[in-house]
């Protein structure tokens, strides 16, 4: 349409498209002066006042205009479109679903009808009827990238990674060169652990003029993935220097440093956080920084800031929190997280049933029936009533334990130690989101084949290489007696090593770059020795190159 077209009324909202709010509004303005009250004309002052942040004027005007007698289906429903979308920007949802509602059913081919309701559904919290709206706008979209962006964010926001990565691809597909489609790409791809692509995609984002402070930190934690810690921490430095006061992004940074080793700057940055922010973020940054206090030993200060883990975690109950009072009422102990951290929280359970009867509701409460100090008479049935709940982890803070833990083992079984039997874990839960750094390619276990005169058992379920014995692992009870059959136990960052420290097994662990702060300055369990790989060492270069070492001692030790 021309700007000059023979429609004054049309005109106007052309220029208002084009973005000429001013000559927009003369036009508007002369018709009016022409015909007090003409609805069209009022509803395009009604648009431009929401294009001027002006909603509640802009909510009144739409209303004079939808008085107004004539107007035909599509042009009131248009005018439903802006009212609701300024209800929702004064904070109206309900008010603005109604509106919109209206609009669908008078225009129901209208794609900005169905985008506007699914607007109004998500401030309503209704999540999966906004994304069946934005669904049904973009099949009814010419150009439906800005439509898809947004389903595609709603789905990543709702933890449907995969499906937010099939609506960012077709909009890379449309837009190739954008770098914001292609960041918002590789952010999905980062949820979902595509890691190879994901660097890909976000360092052409940056290449494309979307080198963000949000993009930048999604290629820095991509790049830790990865186990490009060197490269992740430079990137991150550079996307808070951008953003500096984004605690996401520092605790991000932060993370990073304490891998490498720089915990006196990571603790700073940890600190920061925590003294200018609250919420979510201050609650990770004291996470993060209990991890370093706990590692040197420091538990005071470090079981105090470990308990943030329950805001982070969302962990909610109607049952009270334990304080750790003695007394003869039953207390629930609640498991969380996994396996691996049940096992090395169990040994504090011997201290609080001497407090309390304790009825156990975690998944490794079968192995508290292997711990010889624990008073098995204070263990009731799991269910029952109780007074109160207290998390496994949580009890160290509960039961004031601020000494250094024992090395002593807590668990027990029957099972005696088999000369020269192996026993070896080299994967741990895939779900993990940096698990690729922790986790050793199954291919670089080849070294342990030179090894002579042992019998090498696969201490995990699932596939394993032809040359291991495999045993049977259905239950935490399984994995502790063929734990308790090993002469060793060689084995990644996971459950099984919690299990071998807890039954005084000789554990090698094959311990990632950085590493858990279970395995820093304090031993948790004796006859533990740890192989790492080089540092800033290519992620599988690094796992070939600790096997070969490990093969080289294990021949040393069995001749």
């Amino acid at each position: 349409m021309s700007l000059f077209s023979a429609d004054p009324t049309e005109a106007a909202f052309v220029r208002f498209r084009a973005g000429d709010l001013v000559g927009a509004e003369e036009g508007f303005r002369n018709i009016l002066a022409r015909e007090p009250g003409q609805p069209d004309a009022l509803h395009g002052m009604a648009c431009l006042a929401r294009a001027r942040g002006q909603d509640a004027t802009a909510i009144a005007l739409v209303g004079l205009a939808l008085q107004k007698n004539g107007i035909s289906p599509d042009r009131k429903a248009r005018m439903h479109i802006t009212l609701g979308l300024a209800l929702i920007a004064q904070g109206h949802a309900e008010a603005a679903r109604a509106a919109l509602n209206v609009s669908v059913i008078l225009q129901p081919s209208d794609p900005r009808a169905h985008a506007a309701l699914g607007e109004a559904f998500e401030r309503l919290g209704r999540r999966g009827e906004a994304r069946a709206a934005l669904e049904k706008a973009v099949a009814l979209s010419a150009d439906d990238t800005v439509v898809r962006t947004r389903l595609g964010a709603l789905f990543l926001d709702d933890g449907l990674a995969e499906q937010a990565i099939g609506q960012f691809r077709k909009v890379v597909q449309h837009r190739p060169q954008d770098g914001h489609a292609l960041a918002n790409l590789g952010a999905a791809l980062f949820v979902r652990n595509a890691f190879d692509e994901a660097v890909t995609v976000l360092s052409k984002a940056c290449e494309q003029g979307a080198r963000t402070a949000e993009t930048l930190n999604s290629l820095g934690l991509v790049k830790m993935a990865l186990g490009d810690l060197c490269a992740a921490c430079e990137t991150l430095q550079e996307a808070l220097q951008l953003r500096p006061s984004d605690g996401r992004i520092a605790n991000s940074l932060g993370t990073v440093l304490m891998e490498i080793g720089r915990l006196e700057e990571a603790e700073a940055l940890f600190g920061a956080i925590v003294m200018r922010e609250s919420g979510e973020e201050a609650d990770r940054a004291r996470f993060n920084r209990a991890t370093i206090l706990l590692g040197q030993g420091k538990f005071a200060e470090g079981w105090r800031d470990f308990e943030s883990r329950r805001s982070l975690l969302r962990l909610v109950s109607d049952v009270p929190q334990w304080d750790g009072s003695t007394g003869e009422e039953p207390v629930a102990v609640v498991g969380e997280q996994g396996l691996g951290d049940e096992v090395q929280f169990l040994r504090f359970l011997t201290l609080a049933a001497k407090r309390r009867p304790l009825r156990l509701r975690l998944r490794a409460a079968a192995l508290a029936e292997l711990m010889p100090e624990l008073d098995q008479g204070r263990i009731l049935p799991a269910e029952g009533p109780v007074v109160a709940e207290v998390s496994l982890l949580s009890l160290p803070a509960v039961l004031g334990m601020d000494d250094v833990p024992s090395t002593e083992p807590y668990l027990a079984v029957s099972e005696k130690p088999e000369a020269r039997r192996i026993g070896v874990c080299w994967s741990g839960n895939l779900s993990y989101r940096f698990d690729r750094r922790r986790s050793v390619p199954v291919g670089c276990l080849d070294a342990l084949q030179q090894v002579r005169d042992v019998r090498f058992v696969a201490l995990q379920p699932g596939d394993a290489p032809g040359w291991m014995e495999r045993v049977s692992l259905e239950a935490p009870m399984d994995l502790a007696r063929e734990v308790g059959r090993c002469a060793l136990v060689v084995s990644v960052d996971t459950l099984v090593a919690h299990v071998a420290g807890a039954l005084g097994r000789p554990l090698w662990l094959l311990n990632r770059e950085g590493g858990d702060w279970r395995w820093k300055d304090v031993d948790w369990y004796g006859g533990v020795r740890q192989f790492r790989p080089p540092s800033g060492a290519a992620v599988t270069a690094g796992w070939e190159a600790v096997l070969r070492e490990v093969a080289q001692a294990l021949s040393s030790r069995v001749q």
